[in-house]
C-alpha cells in the first residue's frame, strides 16, 4: 500500500519536507476484534505534526511509537473508509460498512495517512448516513469528540441563551462548537478574522468580533460584553487575559489548547514545561481567587458511537473544509506546511485517498 510516514523522528519544523511518500507493507489480517480499514479521507491536525517530530504537548510524556527503518511511523490520526475485513470476534462491523473514527496514537495504534489501517472494532463508529460524504466524516472527526467533551465540561454554565465568546471560531474545531451552541439556542459571539466572519455567521455566530482590527478583549470591553462560557480553540495567557474581564461570575472558561500558544511547535525545556503544568493545575484546581471557573479538556480518542450520533447526525454538526488535497506527494507536503503555519485557511485540511491528482 502507498502512506505516508517517517522512518525517525523529523527535525523540529522540519515535517513537510522529510516525510516519505511510497509503498510500505500492508497491514496483516485482523485479529479477533479488529477491522482492517480501506482509508478513503483522513484529514491533517495541527496536533499531527509535533507526533512526528516528537514534540506533541511540549514533547516530555506524549509520545506516539518511535519510529524506526524497519517499522516507519504512518500519520494521522482521524479517518473515513470502508471495512475491508472482520477479525473473528467482531459483532457490530461487516465487511463494506463505511466507517469512521479516530486513532489513539499514543497506544501506538498505526497512522491513518495510508491506504489501509487496522483498528479495534468497539474503537470505530459506522457511518449510518450515505449523505455523509468520506472527506466530510474524516474533517469532523476530531471536532466532534473534542467539542463534546468541552460541552460537558460547560454544562453548569450553560443554558438556552447563554452568551458564549468562541475563540477561535472558523477552525475546524471552532466552526463545528458554533453548530453545538446553536443547536442548543445560545447567543454566540464569534473571534475570528474579518475574512472569515460571513463563515461563522453562516454557521450560527449571532455576531463576529475581527481581532485584526484591534484585539478582540477591548472591543467586547468597550461593547460591555459579558459571557458565561468561553470556549478556547487558540491557547494562551493572553488570550484568557483578555477574557478575564468579560466573564460572568460563576462563568466558565473552557480550553481545548492550554496556557501556551502551538505548544507542539518545539521540545518545552523542563522549566518550561512543568511551570505550565503548575500553573494549569492551579488555574483548574484553586482557580486563585478568579471569578470564573477555568478547566480544559481531557478529550482522548476513541470516537464513541454515542458522541458521533449526537453530534453529527442529531445535531448535523459538520466541520469546515479550508483544503482538500489529493493522495499525491507533492499536494500532501504543501498541505503539512500550510497546517504547520497554523492557518490552514478556516477549516480543516482532508487527504481525499480517492483521488491521486
Amino acid at each position: 500500500m502507498t502512506a505516508v510516514y517517517v522512518y525517525e523522528w523529523s527535525p523540529v519544523g522540519t515535517v513537510p519536507d522529510s516525510i516519505q511518500f511510497g509503498p510500505l507493507p500492508v497491514p496483516p489480517a485482523p485479529k479477533k476484534g479488529e477491522v482492517l480499514i480501506g482509508i478513503k479521507a483522513a484529514s491533517i491536525n495541527v496536533d499531527d505534526v509535533p507526533l512526528l517530530q516528537d514534540t506533541a504537548a511540549g514533547g516530555w510524556f506524549f509520545h506516539t511509537r518511535k519510529p524506526t527503518a524497519s517499522n516507519p511511523l504512518v500519520g494521522g490520526q482521524d479517518y473515513a473508509g470502508v471495512v475491508l475485513g472482520c477479525g473473528p470476534d467482531c459483532k457490530r462491523l461487516k465487511v463494506g460498512d463505511r466507517v469512521v473514527g479516530v486513532m489513539k496514537p499514543l497506544e501506538h495504534q498505526g497512522g491513518t495517512w495510508a491506504e489501509q489501517a487496522l483498528s479495534p472494532e468497539s474503537d470505530v463508529c459506522l457511518i449510518e448516513d450515505e449523505g455523509i460524504s468520506f472527506v466530510d466524516a474524516a474533517a469532523v472527526a476530531m471536532g466532534a469528540f473534542v467539542n463534546a467533551d468541552m460541552l460537558k465540561q460547560a454544562s453548569k454554565a450553560l443554558k438556552e441563551g447563554s452568551r458564549c465568546l468562541v475563540l477561535g471560531a472558523s477552525g475546524a474545531l471552532g466552526t463545528v462548537m458554533l453548530q453545538l451552541l446553536k443547536k442548543r439556542k445560545c447567543h454566540i459571539t464569534a473571534v475570528c478574522s474579518g475574512a472569515n466572519a460571513e463563515a461563522v455567521t453562516r454557521l450560527g455566530a449571532d455576531e463576529a468580533v475581527d481581532y485584526t482590527v484591534k484585539p478582540f478583549g477591548q472591543q467586547l470591553a468597550e461593547a460591555d460584553k459579558k459571557f458565561a462560557v468561553v470556549f478556547d480553540f487558540i491557547g494562551g495567557k493572553e488570550a484568557q487575559s483578555m477574557c478575564e474581564p468579560l466573564m460572568d461570575k460563576g462563568g466558565m472558561y473552557v480550553s481545548a489548547v492550554g496556557d501556551r500558544q502551538y505548544v507542539g511547535d518545539r521540545k518545552l525545556s523542563c522549566g518550561e514545561w512543568s511551570g505550565s503544568a503548575f500553573h494549569l493545575l492551579g488555574l483548574m484546581c484553586c482557580g486563585c481567587g478568579m471569578k470564573y471557573k477555568y478547566t480544559m479538556s481531557g478529550a482522548y480518542p476513541p470516537l464513541t458511537a454515542e458522541i458521533w450520533k449526537s453530534t453529527v447526525i442529531e445535531a448535523g454538526a459538520r466541520a469546515a473544509v479550508a483544503q482538500e488535497v489529493p493522495f499525491a506527494e507533492a499536494p500532501i507536503r504543501a498541505a503539512l506546511a500550510k497546517v504547520s503555519s497554523h492557518h490552514p485557511g478556516g477549516g480543516r485540511v482532508v487527504i481525499n485517498l480517492e483521488r491521486s491528482a
